[in-house]
């Protein structure tokens, strides 16, 4: 899989962007804050139909045009897979609405209007950043984001059973905070109980198949990139003693347990006012040579460890998909050594594109940038600079 091309209109600082884009390494050089981030940002949004760095997708619509009364953003990537070639065309406006920006998202997939969450993961790319050190020691949410982003791509019921987790929840708590004020009666919870259950139960069922996959995925990576440690993924699911025993059978079986533990759980839950048990509770943790990455590995086995998170993703997603991901790698080979840089350019080659950034051309092999498209981005423009050399 590749992005044939890009074309961006008021995308963060990238004003006006056409890019055709063939197979091979595609290398943008820049200082901080040219719009490196950007590009890749862009070309992720059209893999997961939302931003990863903003905290609203208002923030990528360009204050330029918004300040030109322009409040949109449009992306467009024509894909080439071996299904066949998909034209994504993405749209965000932004408006005004309870004292800050909020937005609106609608895709078109080859010109037909398609729902958000039936784009997703339509086209394949992972993204590795230098925030990805988060994931190993930021809170449980970001690793089941991280698990919620890479099982979407694979499982669209996983995608909708997860949308409507969040609104089991809403309810079901509002329900539990109405019970410890005794204005509703226990039988009010029975239909938000069993929908819990059901969709809980996907959703862990779906997580414990995909971290076991990528624990042995990393475990087969990391000695690639010159990893001498072992690297583990272990899943924490927040599970009463039924569904917990339930735990790598059928999934209607730790649905039941599941609605067992709730009941089981029922006075403790309302003296809280919140739902205890269930997926909103995950954790996976990171192990390096049996401890735990967070507070053990050093800056530089962080940045490592993300790093074959991130490719053993890749390599998740074309087992499945049985296509191979676009890669995006942010600044990668800062703060690594020679035989580590080395390393991770061969880990590159199995891969049909790849896009990378830095702020100089210095990290990079002469045989990489040989073969490579190099472009300069300044204040948001990005310009040609060399394309690979005639074989």
């Amino acid at each position: 899989m590749r992005l044939r091309s890009l074309r961006l209109t008021n995308f963060r600082n990238l004003r006006r962007l056409e890019l055709e884009l063939p197979a091979g390494v595609h290398l943008f050089i820049g200082d901080n804050a040219q719009g490196k981030t950007n590009l890749l940002e862009a070309v992720h949004f059209l893999s997961a139909m939302r931003a990863f760095r903003a905290e609203t997708d208002a923030q990528v619509v360009g204050w330029e045009g918004l300040a030109e009364g322009s409040p949109l953003a449009r992306l467009v990537g024509e894909v080439e897979r071996a299904a066949g070639p998909l034209r994504i065309e993405l749209v965000v406006t932004a408006r005004e609405g309870a004292g800050s920006l909020q937005a609106s998202k609608t895709v078109r997939v080859n010109g037909v209007p398609r729902r958000l969450q039936e784009a997703v993961g339509l086209f394949l790319a992972v993204l590795f950043t230098v925030e990805d050190i988060d994931l190993l020691t930021g809170p449980p949410a970001l690793r089941r984001r991280l698990l919620d982003g890479i099982i979407a791509q694979t499982d669209h019921e996983y995608l909708l059973a997860r949308q409507r987790l969040d609104k089991v929840l809403l309810q079901r708590n509002h329900l539990l905070r109405r019970l410890r004020e005794r204005a509703a009666q226990p039988e009010e919870l029975a239909f938000w109980d069993e929908t819990l259950a059901s969709d809980a139960a996907y959703i862990v069922w779906a997580r414990a198949r995909a971290v076991a996959e990528l624990d042995r995925l990393t475990r087969e990576t990391g000695p690639v990139l010159g990893e001498t440690e072992e690297l583990r993924l272990v899943y924490r699911p927040r599970l009463g003693p039924s569904a917990s025993s339930a735990l790598g059978g059928p999934v209607e079986g730790l649905a039941e347990g599941f609605l067992q533990d709730l009941r089981r759980g029922l006075r403790h839950e309302i003296a809280a006012g919140m739902t205890l048990l269930g997926p909103q509770r995950d954790d996976v943790e990171f192990q390096l040579a049996g401890a735990p990455v967070a507070g053990y590995a050093s800056r530089a086995q962080q940045r490592s460890v993300a790093l074959v998170l991130r490719l053993a993703e890749a390599r998740y997603l074309q087992a499945v998909r049985h296509e191979t991901p676009v890669l995006l790698l942010d600044d990668v080979l800062s703060e690594m050594d020679g035989r580590r840089r080395a390393r991770v350019v061969e880990a590159l080659a199995p891969y049909e594109q790849v896009f990378l950034t830095a702020t100089d051309t210095s990290p990079f092999p002469a045989a990489l940038l040989a073969r490579a498209w190099v472009y300069l981005i300044f204040a948001g423009e990005v310009r040609p600079a060399t394309s690979p050399a005639a074989p």
